[in-house]
C-alpha cells in the first residue's frame, strides 16, 4: 500500500466558531494549486481519501480530489483529529488495507509522528507546514512499519 499522509493547507486565523471550522486561507488554496502538477506526476491516484472532519482539512481533500480527477467519497474520520492517538489512525489504515493507494489529510503535529514511527526514526527532523505531503510505502498495512518513498512541501508563489 502507498500511505500519502498531508497536512492541510493553511488556514485562516481562528476566529469565531473555534479551531474546527477554521476554513483554508487563498494561500492555503493556492498551495494546493501549486503542488497538483507535481503530484500527478507522482502518480497520486487514490482508491480513498480520508480526511479530519476539522473544516480546513475536508476543504484540502475537497480541492486535492476535484485538481486529481478523483471521483470518489471524500470519508471523514475523528482518528485525524488533532487531538487523536497514533493507535486510532492505525486502526484506520488498516480498515483500509486492501487499497493499493490511500490518501489522509489530517493536523500537525500528528502527521510528523506517524511519519516518525512508520519510518522507525524516533528523531526524522522532517519540515511538514501546511500543505505537505509525503508517500510512505507499507509492505503489510497490519504492520506499523514503511519506507518513506517522497516527502513535497508546497513550491513557492
Amino acid at each position: 500500500m502507498l500511505l500519502y499522509l498531508m497536512r492541510h493547507a493553511a488556514a485562516e486565523s481562528a476566529v469565531g466558531g473555534g479551531d474546527a471550522n477554521r476554513s483554508l486561507s487563498p494561500a492555503g488554496r493556492e498551495q494546493l494549486q501549486r503542488l497538483l502538477p507535481l503530484l500527478l506526476a507522482l502518480g497520486l491516484r487514490p482508491e480513498w481519501i480520508v480526511a479530519s472532519p476539522y473544516r480546513r482539512a475536508m476543504e484540502t481533500a475537497q480541492l486535492l480530489a476535484a485538481g486529481i480527477g478523483y471521483s470518489g467519497e471524500i470519508l471523514s474520520d475523528t482518528s485525524l483529529l488533532p487531538t487523536s492517538t497514533p493507535t486510532a489512525v492505525q486502526s484506520l489504515v488498516l480498515a483500509f488495507a486492501q487499497a493499493s493507494q490511500l490518501l489522509l489529510v489530517g493536523h500537525a503535529p500528528n502527521v510528523v509522528t506517524w511519519v516518525n514511527q512508520l519510518c522507525a526514526t524516533g528523531s526524522l527532523r522532517i519540515a511538514f507546514p501546511s500543505g505537505a505531503i509525503c508517500c510512505v510505502e507499507l509492505e503489510d498495512p497490519r504492520r506499523w512499519m514503511g519506507r518513506l518513498c517522497w516527502h513535497l512541501i508546497p513550491p513557492p508563489a
